[in-house]
């Protein structure tokens, strides 16, 4: 029998919340694909992939064209889906590379429940059941000295989840797989590549290969508990995975399937999940009262390679290949924050169609709110905007500027939900030369910083301003007509049809950036971090398994009191319900 720790205290919460018992309460499903290409799925157009169930998924649902991540790159974009606010607010963002995302499991930084509301959080007040899956990516502990081992402060469950089960980091080049499917190739393998339930690490190092089936089991398993229920609540899952985002890995029986070699592999286990997870929501009469979300965090990881990361190619009605979004990942360019996205709820929104409205991962807060009646407090500033009217197809975009931020900088802004305005645009092959090989319009190159953990991984562009080629008056683009942001609009050339002035256009969006640089301005510390990503690893912070305690810097790695490597294989069997009893 497994001893799982309990789900951490509930914190305060940052702002007072009123709950309406009439709304329509239903259950919530988001199902999160890291670092996927808007034209990764056969829905979208990919030739090299078959994904028959996020197809059939799309079917029952809106097919979203125009899903806008709320940042580029991992950490910032999950803050604003966990918070429904922009990530400068969260401090969960930077403006060096290594301090973009949270750089270790043992960094002091994460989301801070007392400071922010969290989806599951939020929905708890409503009497709501919540579940997690996978990969977290926004903090684990925060304690400063060695007082008892790590607090979670920043956890999953501290920020409001009740079951968890995954990896409290990312996936990451030391989680690459030996030849036995496990993250143990290097030294600081262990320390960032392990499994949680709820607190308690129970697989170290992680068994990669078989991580999306462990993750889709618990998934499956929470479902049939709220079920099992003698009287039913809402629930709220979160499925985050860490397809596709490299290290590439499939189970090995699912290696080789498809046409596209083995990224094309890692998304059709991807789907496979997706499968099974829809088919027990079906199965167990959950459908009709069930919305459900699937999208990406953000833009492919270009600067990994061809073989290894998405495409963010353009498919016409025929099927035909008419050219590609501009950059990926860490870019606000549409290739870096224009997700494929899908929403289905029978019954309210209409099976088979297709928006080209703009929403955002940042409306995801707002929307569940909004349906399982939860009220925030005026005065607690939420970004995102309840993307319901769009689902039912009522309304245009609830967005009328939505900001870009490079880090700590506004770039770029969605103005009417149709018109980019830029004042800035990132420079390519900043660290290597330009290499056609490895990618096209990125910023190849290795981390500096990751040499340190004995891998290597890929640099991203920047954020600094020397990162950046600024333009004044700013760059605007038409995304009804324009989505590869290759012609630049001018008096001359704008459209008939825009309802607007360029003018307006620029002023509308100037107007609200400057608002929100004088409502919001933190800035970086001295390292270029922010609040949520700043600091170092530090021994007392690591997780390790029961009984096992870290030793070593920068990165400490789990020993026994032996010093032996320290290993734990305790992953619970959800056909015994008494090893999962703690997950509940």
């Amino acid at each position: 029998v497994v001893t799982l720790a309990a789900a951490a205290a509930a914190a305060p919460l940052p702002t007072s919340v009123t709950v309406d018992p009439t709304a329509p309460k239903p259950n919530i499903l988001i199902l999160l694909v890291d670092d996927m290409g808007y034209s990764d799925t056969s829905l979208f157009g990919s030739p090299n992939a078959s994904t028959p169930h996020i197809d059939r998924l799309a079917s029952r649902g809106v097919k979203l064209t125009q899903w806008i991540s709320g940042a580029s790159i991992c950490t910032p974009s999950r803050a604003s889906l966990q918070t429904g606010r922009y990530p400068i607010r969260t401090g969960c963002t930077g403006t060096v590379e290594k301090f973009r995302v949270i750089p270790t499991p043992s960094n002091p930084g994460g989301l801070d429940p007392t400071q922010h509301l969290g989806i599951a959080t939020a929905l708890k007040q409503a009497g709501y059941a919540t579940g997690m899956s996978g990969k977290w990516h926004l903090g684990v502990s925060g304690n400063e000295a060695l007082k008892g081992g790590p607090d979670s402060r920043f956890a999953p469950n501290a920020n409001g989840y009740d079951s968890y089960l995954g990896s409290p980091y990312t996936n990451t080049p030391m989680c690459a797989m030996d030849g036995d499917g496990v993250s143990d190739t290097l030294k600081s393998s262990p320390g960032f590549c392990y499994m949680t339930a709820n607190t308690t690490v129970v697989q170290q190092p992680l068994r990669l290969e078989n991580f999306t089936g462990t993750i889709t089991d618990h998934a499956v398993w929470f479902l049939r508990h709220q079920a099992s229920k003698p009287q039913r609540q809402p629930w709220f899952f979160f499925m985050s995975y860490f397809h596709v985002h490299t290290p590439l890995f499939t189970n090995r029986t699912n290696r080789g399937r498809s046409r596209g070699g083995q990224f094309g592999d890692n998304v059709e286990e991807m789907d496979d999940s997706v499968g099974r997870i829809v088919a027990t929501v079906d199965e167990l009469g959950f459908t009709n009262d069930t919305l459900i979300f699937f999208t990406s965090d953000n833009g492919p990881y270009q600067e990994e390679g061809w073989e290894f990361s998405g495409r963010t190619n353009l498919y016409n009605a025929a099927g035909e290949h008419v050219g590609r979004m501009k950059g990926g990942k860490g870019q606000l360019f549409e290739g870096g924050v224009r997700m494929p996205g899908a929403a289905v709820w029978p019954g309210v929104i209409q099976p088979g169609t297709v928006s080209d409205t703009m929403v955002s991962t940042v409306d995801i807060f707002p929307t569940a709110l909004a349906l399982a009646g939860v009220k925030v407090n005026s005065s607690y500033a939420v970004d995102g905007r309840d993307m319901t009217p769009v689902l039912r197809g009522t309304t245009g975009s609830q967005h009328d500027v939505f900001l870009h931020y490079c880090g700590f900088t506004i770039v770029a802004a969605r103005v009417s939900g149709r018109f980019k305005v830029f004042w800035a645009t990132p420079k390519w092959y900043t660290n290597d030369p330009k290499n056609g090989s490895v990618c096209l319009q990125c910023c190849n190159g290795v981390n500096p910083f990751s040499r340190l953990t004995g891998a290597i991984a890929t640099q991203l562009c920047g954020c600094e301003d020397k990162d950046q080629d600024w333009h004044d008056p700013p760059l605007v683009f038409d995304m009804a007509t324009d989505v590869q942001e290759d012609k630049p609009l001018t008096g001359a050339n704008w459209p008939a049809d825009a309802g607007i002035s360029l003018a307006d256009v620029v002023s509308k969006a100037l107007l609200a950036k400057e608002t929100m640089e004088m409502d919001v301005h933190p800035k970086p510390d001295i390292t270029g971090a922010g609040t949520c990503t700043a600091g170092l690893p530090a021994v007392w912070r690591q997780q390790c398994c029961p009984g096992c305690h870290a030793v070593g810097f920068p990165f400490p790695e789990c020993k026994t009191l032996l010093g032996r490597n320290c290993t734990c294989d305790k992953v619970p069997q959800f056909g015994h319900e008494e090893e999962v009893s703690l997950l509940v």
